[in-house]
């Protein structure tokens, strides 16, 4: 099985950054011996270093197969880096001040480990970097995900200056302290602590407090991860003796299906039995197969939760509650392991936090809003179900009174701020002949003067111009105590849209925001929450740590900070 693509740069990609020595500059002050603009081929370098997963000795000898007679020089380069950096992330600076929404963050900590295993010699100093990479997540104006490295420090730095203190200047550099919503960290051991007291800090600057949003978001990926671990460790012992250990925890069940389809077809030992010195016993395969089928489970939604571009909150909602099925299946089964309620337990701790969370990003769905959770109540034959839509509703509710609010406030100080100049003005104070007169005004009588019979004034005067039932009228008219709909009641009372695969979430709610202007902004900060930390092959690294990038190896922090932030500032997607 595949453990991951290799990344090919197109060929063109490459040349359209460099100058060729076959195409001569007429501008000989600034020409070197090789004939070609050596500024504008730094800054053409810089911006492929910038924007390609390259690194700086690749870059050299592409140079210098393009262009043999180019004197490149690696402080020019890393300047030139520094200077697309610096005007990048102006632009992402400027970006992010102009947002009208939330910002959820997420954080993971990556390994380069730059040991040559390879090398006869024991190699001298720090060979193991760990890097902390911080993103930012939102929705644009325009409904374009965006998701930018805004820090990538050595974590011994970290350690040293305080991850608390780290984050937050991070933060105000970037003018964003009061936008964020939520944080997803890769491991939620390692940040627990840090979170807690980042979410106590940061409350103070918020704009928008939303009371039934938890600040911290779990892993998905890294909850997969820990269950996967604790199946594996389950059997290890049998795990040694028909698969070799790979980075993947995919790739060692894949190993795992193959060898008990083989031993299933009694073809196991003809195969593999040369390799083997300590042959699996009959109780070892049972054990191996239930395992097996447990892990199954969770790759099951892995699959589709982590290979699925951009995947929605309802996508996870539904693939967890199937595998929480499964696991309560097998965890009441006769012949069940203790496994199978470890696992069900994990399971459920992380449950119990991100069930809300999870719900109510799927009701920002049109294919699913309260009906599917209401479904999935019934169809998981939950004893809490009931309360559980109860809950999700009122929080929902409770999230939309915030952003109402909040959209009040807004509204009532730009009338405040306009209405300010007109004050002084004293024709505005009287309304102008030429203006319509009360519309709430009597309907207009005859007077005495008129040519009309006596009797025939007094009726006039005292009946309702023929409206008989205008008494009925009034009451019928009369306002209920009921106040109108909000945009959230007529959103959830509107049909569901039927279910299809390749519906765009983001472009249907781009459409639909003049019409639902609040809850709109309310959707675009919800659908932006980091759910995983990783996706694709990353999503099922069997360790704690995910690869740092080669490409920045023996590089300064001031440079790797700043290749990693703008090559995701410059990442076409």
């Amino acid at each position: 099985m595949d453990e991951g693509k290799r990344k090919i740069v197109p060929s063109n990609l490459i040349t359209s950054f460099f100058p060729r020595a076959d195409k001569q500059q007429d501008n000989s002050a600034r020409n070197n011996e090789s004939g070609c603009d050596v500024e504008q081929g730094y800054v053409a370098m810089g911006r492929f270093v910038c924007a390609v997963e390259v690194s700086f000795p690749a870059v050299k000898d592409l140079t210098k197969i393009l262009n043999p007679s180019f004197s490149f020089s690696y402080p020019e380069l890393e300047r030139s880096c520094l200077k697309v950096y610096r005007e990048e992330r102006a632009k992402v600076m400027q970006t992010m001040e102009n947002l009208d929404g939330l910002i959820a963050l997420s954080m993971d900590t990556l390994r380069r480990d730059t040991y040559d295993y390879h090398s006869y010699e024991l190699p001298e100093g720090r060979t193991v970097f760990d890097y902390l990479c911080v993103r930012a997540h939102f929705i644009d104006d325009n409904w374009d995900p965006k998701s930018w490295v805004i820090y990538y420090v050595d974590v011994d730095d970290v350690y040293k200056n305080g991850t608390e203190k780290t984050i937050l200047k991070c933060l105000s550099d970037l003018h964003i302290e009061s936008k964020i919503s939520t944080i997803t960290p890769g491991d939620r051991i390692n940040y627990d602590d840090m979170i807690e007291t980042l979410k106590d800090q940061l409350k103070e600057k918020k704009k928008l407090q939303i009371k039934c949003q938890p600040f911290q978001i779990h892993c998905c990926s890294d909850l997969l991860r820990q269950m996967v671990e604790a199946a594996f460790e389950e059997i290890e012992d049998i795990i040694d003796r028909v698969s070799k250990h790979y980075p993947h925890w995919h790739v060692i069940f894949g190993n795992l299906q193959e060898a008990i389809e083989l031993q299933d077809k009694g073809k196991y030992l003809e195969q593999y039995g040369f390799e083997l010195s300590d042959f699996p016993n009959e109780k070892e395969w049972e054990k191996l197969r239930y395992v097996g089928r447990l892990v199954k489970y969770i790759h099951n939604a892995a699959e589709i939760l982590f290979f699925t571009k951009n995947p929605t909150a309802s996508l996870y909602l539904h693939n967890l509650l199937e595998l929480q099925a499964s696991l309560r299946k097998e965890s009441t089964s006769p012949d069940r392991l203790s496994i199978a309620t470890d696992l069900l337990q994990k399971f459920d701790e992380y449950w119990n936090d991100m069930f809300l969370v999870l719900a109510i990003s799927t009701v920002m769905d049109p294919r699913c809003k309260m009906k599917y959770i209401e479904f999935s109540s019934l169809k998981n034959d939950d004893n809490s179900g009931n309360s559980k839509v109860t809950a999700v509703l009122e929080a929902i509710r409770g999230i939309y009174d915030d952003y109402r609010m909040q959209s009040l406030e807004a509204l009532n100080s730009s009338k405040h701020s306009e209405s300010k100049p007109s004050e002084s003005k004293p024709s505005d104070s009287k309304l102008s002949d030429s203006e319509p007169s009360d519309p709430d005004s009597e309907e207009e009588l005859p007077s005495e003067e008129e040519d009309l019979p006596r009797g025939t004034l007094e009726r006039l005067q005292k009946c309702n111009f023929g409206f008989n039932c205008i008494d009925e009228y009034n009451e019928f008219i009369k306002p209920s105590n009921r106040p109108p709909k909000s945009e959230l009641e007529w959103y959830l009372d509107e049909p569901v849209l039927p279910w299809t695969k390749d519906f765009d979430l983001l472009s249907w709610w781009r459409t639909e925001s003049p019409k639902y202007p609040i809850l709109s902004k309310m959707a675009r900060d919800l659908l932006a929450i980091q759910l995983s930390v990783a996706s694709s092959y990353d999503a099922f690294v069997y360790q704690d740590f995910r690869m740092a990038d080669d490409s920045l190896d023996s590089l300064g922090p001031d440079l790797i900070n700043a290749l990693a932030c703008t090559r995701s500032y410059l990442k076409k997607d």
